[in-house]
């Protein structure tokens, strides 16, 4: 799933307080926090939004899950299976 931001937004300056030994091994592999905690923030919103999607969608699986637990897949009227 693309999460709709723009990627070109001008960074911002922010004040973190971390785990200090977690930092220390971070910063020992030499690691871009900056680019860590983007690819962390997107990453969360992106199941966020995936979380919301399936929610709004629910009684739409649930009709179709029905409907296949009654007649079954259509692939098997038609044959294909």
């Amino acid at each position: 799933m693309q999460l709709a931001y723009d990627h070109n937004a001008p960074r911002k300056t922010v004040n973190l307080t971390v785990n200090s030994e977690l930092l220390r091994m971070m910063r020992q592999e030499k690691c871009n926090l900056s680019a860590f905690v983007d690819n962390a923030i997107e990453e969360h919103l992106k199941q966020k939004e995936l979380q919301c999607w399936k929610e709004e969608n629910r009684a739409a699986f649930d009709s179709y899950n029905r409907m296949i637990a009654e007649h079954g897949p259509i692939s098997e009227e038609l044959g294909l299976l």
